[in-house]
């Protein structure tokens, strides 16, 4: 079979690559997305905390933080047009000790130096009017307005959709495995696991965990990174009797880490997670009893009613750290690659800022790739509740008219929520 051709090639079918995927299609690039799973957005994508960000927290003058904040412009409209809900709740970074008190205005500081000066600082009486189930004993918060829960499984279908609609094409079960660059063509050929072809102009690497052995391909003898996976598990209780939770709870963070959050997704189930532990296995974040016991009292000790409330299930997911602290993000014109890796856990929030940057401000810089004129064509999820009930329960699978399909439904807070909301219609 001869090779596929296109403008560009991206690999990985995650929230970053169908982003990216989506961006180009739009502005008129023939665009192939190769993913190497049956179903997209089954990697690290399957295991994200479902919250959009501010970045206060991401390094200063950072590209991550750069690339969220260009995103907070773009979601809310780019969301609303393709149908995907939010619920722009606002967090609440939490003090429990005198040490952690002291640190709040260093917070707000953070967020006043973005531009969010809407962030303040509450007391102990403001917070608990804020949030009248806490438990007792929390000293004062910081307010952040602008953090969003947001529905984690359906953004990067709707990107990948969207970028369907616009001419792209998308090849699951196509794990690369080799490709070489032609000098004089300056083209590359992609070739897969299963045999397939692909030949374009330029390739985006968008693989995630697998960043760095699709990096090979392009550096063989030295890659710049590793891939370091780490692993973080969320706990999920469910029910009617649920306690009140307005907020994202957040507590104050660390340099490593941003600590274990609390928050009621889109469906009314409340979410305790995630943790931080370093993995070396790229593919199968499984959950511990140990640990999910240990956020069970976790979550139990900051929001008591939990206690009367039903477990309803746990989940793991791996994000795609390297050993820095930024995203590498990088492009080689000379041999028409574009690397976008260690997206670390803000892909969710920032993908739409980074395709933005990539498409922009990269790909102008490989040579001969010019877009043909394109009136982007729009697009528009079906109906939450139209979908959830369209779920098969068996196998989590979603054959729905208008989407690409069968889909599988691989995200647990967007599968236990649409169990839930399909019990009650």
């Amino acid at each position: 079979m001869a090779p596929a051709e296109c403008d560009v090639v991206v690999v990985g079918g995650g929230v970053v690559g169908t982003a990216i995927f989506r961006e180009l299609s739009l502005r008129g690039y023939s665009a192939v997305l190769l993913e190497k799973n049956a179903h997209l957005a089954s990697g690290a994508s399957s295991g994200n905390s479902g919250i959009a960000c501010t970045g206060y927290d991401a390094p200063r003058g950072s590209l991550e933080q750069r690339c969220i904040r260009r995103s907070i412009q773009l979601n809310a409209k780019v969301h609303a047009d393709l149908g995907l809900p939010s619920n722009p709740s606002g967090s609440l970074v939490v003090a429990w000790t005198a040490e952690e008190l002291i640190k709040l205005p260093a917070i707000v500081s953070l967020n006043h130096e973005l531009g969010d000066t809407d962030v303040k600082i509450v007391d102990a009486k403001a917070l608990y009017e804020l949030e009248p189930d806490l438990a007792p004993g929390a000293l004062g918060a910081v307010l952040v307005p602008g953090e969003i829960v947001v529905e984690p499984w359906l953004i990067p279908i709707a990107y990948a959709h969207h970028g369907l609609a616009n001419g792209g094409r998308i090849f699951t079960k196509h794990c690369v495995a080799s490709g070489s660059f032609s000098a004089t063509t300056k083209c590359w050929r992609l070739v897969c696991t299963n045999g397939a072809q692909f030949d374009g102009r330029c390739v985006i690497n968008c693989a995630g965990n697998f960043g760095d052995l699709v990096e090979a391909i392009h550096t063989p003898k030295r890659v710049a990174f590793e891939m370091q996976p780490r692993k973080g598990q969320f706990l999920v209780y469910g029910g009617s009797n649920a306690p009140q939770l307005n907020h994202v709870l957040q507590p104050v963070p660390s340099h490593r880490t941003k600590g274990i959050f609390m928050f009621k997704t889109l469906y009314g189930q409340i979410i305790v997670g995630p943790t931080a532990e370093d993995q070396l296995d790229r593919e199968h974040p499984t959950t511990d009893a140990a640990v999910l016991a240990s956020l069970k009292t976790f979550g139990e000790r900051i929001l008591p009613g939990l206690a009367a409330t039903p477990i309803v299930g746990a989940y793991a997911g791996l994000r795609p750290a390297t050993q820095f602290r930024d995203y590498q993000i990088a492009v080689d014109a000379a041999k028409c690659w574009i690397t976008v890796a260690g997206i670390r856990s803000t892909g969710v929030t920032a993908s739409l800022g980074i395709a933005e940057y990539v498409v922009s401000n990269l790909l102008p810089r490989v040579p001969d790739l010019t877009p043909k004129a394109h009136a982007p064509i729009a697009f528009r999820l079906p109906a939450v509740a139209t979908m959830a009930q369209q779920m098969h329960a068996s196998d989590n699978t979603l054959l729905q008219p208008g989407l690409q399909g069968p889909l599988r439904v691989d995200h647990a807070i967007t599968r236990l929520g649409w169990l839930s909301l399909s019990a009650r219609l």
